[in-house]
């Protein structure tokens, strides 16, 4: 049987990896069976050339026949695309889960610097330590985070610390650079170079952003095909943008944060619950 070739978002052909697309089935929660069935129901009728793009389609969709739930956490890279378009949702987000994470984390009035004033999208804390976040949302996994982008970053952090010795803003000691997209070669050697905190889809390779969504089940509410464009901004005011804050509130409690009607509310909350398989007793079931 001739080898099938795949084609990736940034246009690089590799062999159809059965094994990448088990793990990603794997993560939404599927168990080994189905996920292994699925890959191999999409071995049959791959074709070389075709894309990842399609092969993530056809995998949703058969995921979706066996379970709606399944299928809303297998969608979390376009889920986190729909954090926009401004990207001040994706920065309340990845604020409200590094609360997760027992961090203080809060979205800052401007900074003053030694030479101008910045507007800093995250401060956490944690551990005695102040960390400064810049947050950068792309509509693309094709779109990397350049060295641009990592060294203008380190320049606004270096200007914050000298400000911080003129008592013009409080003292930040760490800086870090998070993405749902990726980090280029010289971008990703400039961060470590300079002890920054990278954060992306695939970096740092133990432990990249899908592993800190996953481990503790954080997923935005954009996963769930009831969430539309005008519910996102409703709750992302009321500072609810993960599943797990959803189903701590009854649906009255929601609409008084929401505004949202009973009829708009009902089908989110219960998706909400599908998707986390919520039990009796408050608590995500983990596998």
């Amino acid at each position: 049987m001739a080898q099938i070739k795949v084609i990736k978002s940034n246009g690089e052909r590799e062999l159809l990896s059965l094994g990448k697309i088990i793990n990603a089935l794997r993560r939404s929660g599927a168990s080994d069976k189905l996920a292994e069935q699925i890959a191999l129901e999409i071995k049959k009728i791959a074709w070389s050339g075709i894309s990842t793009r399609e092969i993530y389609k056809i995998a949703k969709r058969k995921l979706k026949q066996t379970s709606p739930a399944l299928a809303a956490r297998y969608s979390l890279r376009d889920a986190i695309f729909k954090l926009g378009p401004s990207g001040f949702e994706f920065e309340k987000y990845i604020m409200l889960l590094l609360r997760a994470y027992g961090y203080k984390a809060y979205l800052p009035e401007i900074l003053e610097g030694r030479c101008i004033t910045h507007e800093v999208d995250i401060i956490a804390e944690k551990d005695d330590k102040k960390i400064m976040i810049e947050c950068k949302l792309r509509h693309s996994t094709n779109i990397f985070i350049d060295i641009k982008d990592t060294m203008s970053t380190w320049a606004r952090f270096m200007d914050l610390r000298d400000g911080a010795k003129l008592g013009k803003c409080p003292q930040i000691d760490e800086c870090w650079l998070v993405t749902n997209s990726r980090f280029s070669y010289d971008s990703e050697k400039y961060g470590e170079c300079k002890k920054m905190g990278l954060l992306s889809w695939n970096h740092p390779q133990e432990k990249p952003l899908p592993a800190w969504i996953d481990n503790k089940k954080l997923y935005p509410i954009t996963v769930l095909a009831s969430i539309k464009k005008f519910h996102l901004s409703a709750f992302s005011l009321a500072e609810i943008l993960l599943l797990q804050d959803v189903i701590k509130y009854n649906i009255d409690q929601l609409m008084q944060k929401t505004r949202l009607s009973k009829r708009q509310l009902a089908p989110i909350l219960k998706e909400a619950k599908e998707v986390l398989q919520f039990n009796p007793n408050n608590k995500v079931i983990r596998k």
